[in-house]
């Protein structure tokens, strides 16, 4: 059966668990239909400087070689492909793989230095010398309410289970509590006093469905708008699936707008340290493709976001999608594809605020996606080089040719389609 790829439900329905990770949530949901929504853009540009805004070519690097000399050759290499940009994780949580083959007793911190966080090393030093010679920018990519590494005096965010009917803390800190801001602002204050040429905020900055419950948060609620914030008001079960009041839509907006409040003020923050830096936001597919579920699951809105962020890091992992939405290969390209001209309608002046991430390893199954099918989905994209682009993760390292055609050939291997 052909699957309409832009169709949305007015009412659309999610089965609730009680699973608290972002990857269940994501299973039961992106199998829901989808709707085409275009946005609309005002006369005069977003942003007064919209030409400051360079096109990045860029590797996100997961996990840095142990040998200096390996970096150094891999830096080499992707100057030489067309790379401008490296985008380096700077976070450790429990259980990842430690950069450049460091041994240490910590399992959780950061690769820089603050005071907010465990030093696990500081790899920035190392590296920042190293990307210049290359001439490539470094980006850093830094977790954000996932940030609670050795500090306990936070508030956690709570969480309600539709289930259970039960509020519970649950994984990340509540990004609405002043402490909280004041806790990551340090961080990234701190992550700024280095020669960097923009961060990556991570996912983990948004809110899903259920999250967000804290009683300080419901309390600035009601006094902003007047309005209670219980689940009862936002979630009718029907049939046993849940569906979303227009209540909800409302709490979901003014958390929305309270995240890029928080984001613009953190840009403000980072830019006084450095004027140059660029902030970039991580984006699931949906925030282009499907916005009014984006705004549901992950409290994501490209239509507040677009004027407090420099760049948005659109995760549009094609094996992730083509999964998810149960399409085949042909649909998933075209699937793609409108997210590219939905790309270029938002931001229609400087598409190239958009880094459109190529997916180069299967997440389940751990090995790198063969060649035909990256030359495939790059090459037959129209627009894309109007983009942005990044291949994600290193490792991988893909070969060399490949990667002069994704980041030097786009538009002649387009033509020879």
């Amino acid at each position: 059966m052909k699957k309409s790829l832009f169709f949305f439900a007015l009412l659309f329905f999610y089965k609730i668990t009680y699973a608290l990770s972002v990857d269940d949530v994501i299973k039961d949901i992106k199998s829901l239909p989808t709707v085409k929504i275009t946005y609309s853009h005002p006369e005069e540009k977003n942003r007064k400087d919209n030409f400051d805004y360079e096109k990045i070519k860029a590797v996100q690097v997961f996990l840095l070689p142990s040998d200096i000399r390996e970096v150094k050759s891999l830096f080499s290499k992707w100057q030489d492909c067309g790379v401008n940009t490296v985008i380096i994780r700077v976070f450790h949580n429990n259980g990842d793989r430690y950069h450049m083959g460091i041994k240490t007793q910590l399992n959780e911190g950061v690769y820089f230095k603050t005071s907010a966080a465990p030093l696990i090393y500081d790899v920035l030093q190392d590296v920042i010398p190293i990307a210049k010679t290359y001439n490539l920018k470094v980006f850093a990519w830094m977790t954000t309410r996932y940030a609670d590494y050795g500090v306990y005096n936070l508030e956690p965010v709570i969480a309600y289970s539709l289930d259970n009917k039960k509020y519970f803390p649950t994984k990340g800190l509540n990004i609405f509590s002043l402490a909280v801001q004041k806790h990551i602002i340090k961080i990234f204050s701190d992550l700024a006093s280095y020669p960097i040429d923009g961060i990556l905020l991570q996912d983990d900055l948004f809110l899903r469905f259920n999250e967000g419950f804290n009683n300080s948060t419901v309390t600035l609620f009601k006094s902003e708008t007047g309005k209670n914030a219980k689940p009862e008001l936002f979630f009718i079960k029907l049939n046993g699936k849940i569906t979303y009041t227009d209540a909800f839509w409302e709490w979901r907006q003014w958390k929305s707008n309270k995240i890029a409040d928080f984001i613009s003020a953190l840009n403000e923050n980072i830019k006084a340290k450095n004027p140059s830096l660029k902030l970039m936001v991580n984006l699931t597919y949906e925030a282009v493709s499907n916005p009014k579920g984006a705004l549901a699951w992950l409290a994501h809105d490209l239509s507040v976001l677009k004027n407090v962020s420099d760049y948005f890091s659109l995760m549009a992992y094609h094996r992730q999608i083509k999964n998810e939405l149960k399409l085949d290969f042909i649909q998933t390209k075209k699937y793609l594809q409108s997210m590219i001209n939905q790309c270029l309608l938002i931001l229609p002046d400087a598409p190239q605020r958009f880094l459109f991430k190529v997916q180069v390893k299967d997440w389940d199954s751990n090995k790198t996606i063969e060649e035909t099918e990256l030359r495939s989905i790059i090459t037959s994209a129209t627009g894309i080089e109007n983009l942005s682009l990044a291949v994600v993760p290193y490792p991988p390292d893909l070969p060399k040719t490949l990667l002069r055609e994704l980041f030097f050939k786009r538009i002649v291997s387009q033509k020879k389609q």
